[in-house]
């Protein structure tokens, strides 16, 4: 067994120095009590230590790994490791812990064995008088050990569980807190709206707006809203509230900076456990809505001012298809340069209605 990989196996647990767990502590203690031994101990085998993770019957937290009795478990996976006189044991006897405090006589240590086949330390319980161990007693603290690695198991797969629920939520903070305009969760009802979640691009909704703010206090969201738009959002979510239906509305907030501004939101209900939970999001549509406008504009002037040139041209060629075998070469050069003045108006307009749209786009969208 590489010790590098044994090691790593242990760090893994993210169990050395943690606090005390009940669980252990008790198994510690059964072990102790069963094994009518004044000592229980689970201990972990660091680099350079021996770390108590739970303990009955003594106030020690660790030991030095050198001369310690827990590693020599690493040898026989299957088996309890019995010393009945460590005063006798060529590898014990001149420890420390043996010729001076806790002066240990007796020991008995099952391996703490990992999924991968790992020795991580011992339960073992420990008398300073000599002593045995009955067949019976062997078997339980095998047995305690399992239930011990049984309980470290279990942590260890709550805790990556865990570590992996805390990535995803970071993950998902940072694609919300990027995402475009605003994404919320909230719960509806006739008389209150309570917000459960709401990314980080509500505080350029307003000054005083942050999802910390809103999540004390969702009023705020409410205050903002244009006076006259107020009654019109509050009528449409209690209306949700009832109907349980999706619902798009637009609605104006006056910014201190960017002045009024054109919101649309949109949301949906879902049932979990506690009801009807709203998912939604809001964004800005300043930008789109006066490009519409820009638009209709633009229509407007093509479909008035192109008319009368367009409708002149169309009659001067109904007069030249009726008069084409009376022309005179005066007349044609009469039409000749009225195209080519009305041709002119057209080019020009049509010049103009182009520079007016580009500079539209750069002031809506900053585009060069």
């Amino acid at each position: 067994m590489l010790e590098s990989l044994r090691l790593k196996e242990l760090f893994d647990y993210k169990v050395l120095d943690t606090p005390p767990e009940k669980e252990l502590d008790d198994i510690a203690y059964l072990a102790s009590v069963i094994c009518e031994k004044p000592v229980g101990i689970i201990s972990l085998v660091d680099k350079d230590r021996n770390w108590f993770k739970a303990k009955h019957g003594t106030d020690m937290t660790q030991t030095d790994r050198m001369g310690s009795f827990c590693q020599h478990t690493f040898g026989n996976h299957d088996e309890v490791m019995i010393i009945n006189d460590a005063t006798t044991d060529e590898r014990f006897k001149c420890s420390p812990l043996v010729v001076e405090n806790p002066n240990i006589r007796f020991y008995a240590g099952a391996p703490l064995l990992s999924e991968k086949g790992y020795v991580l330390g011992a339960l073992c319980v420990i008398d300073t008088i000599p002593g045995d161990l009955a067949p019976e007693k062997v078997k339980a603290l095998k047995l305690l050990a399992e239930k011990a690695m049984d309980y470290l198991n279990t942590r260890k797969i709550i805790l990556n569980q865990k570590n992996a629920l805390d990535d995803s939520a970071q993950v998902l903070k940072n694609l919300t807190d990027d995402a475009p305009g605003v994404l919320l969760k909230f719960q509806l009802s006739r008389q209150h709206f309570n917000l459960n979640f709401i990314s980080k691009g509500v505080d350029q909704l307003g000054e005083n707006l942050s999802a910390e703010s809103l999540a004390k206090n969702p009023q705020l969201f409410l205050d903002v809203i244009y006076a006259s738009d107020k009654r019109m959002l509050k009528r449409t979510l209690a209306k949700a509230a009832i109907c349980q239906k999706p619902f798009v509305l637009e609605f104006r907030i006056e910014h201190p900076v960017n002045g009024l501004q054109w919101y649309l939101a949109k949301a949906s209900a879902q049932k979990d456990r506690n009801g009807p939970v709203w998912y939604g999001t809001i964004q800005n549509i300043t930008q789109q809505l006066e490009y519409q406008k820009a638009m209709e504009q633009i229509s407007f002037d093509i479909s008035h001012i192109l008319r009368s040139p367009v409708t002149n041209l169309l009659g001067l060629s109904n007069v030249i298809g009726m008069e084409r075998n009376t022309l005179t070469e005066a007349k044609l050069q009469g039409y000749s340069e009225y195209i080519q003045t009305v041709s002119n108006e057209l080019d020009q307009f049509t010049r103009n209605l182009n520079a007016i749209y580009e500079e539209k786009k750069r002031m809506l969208f900053g585009r060069n």
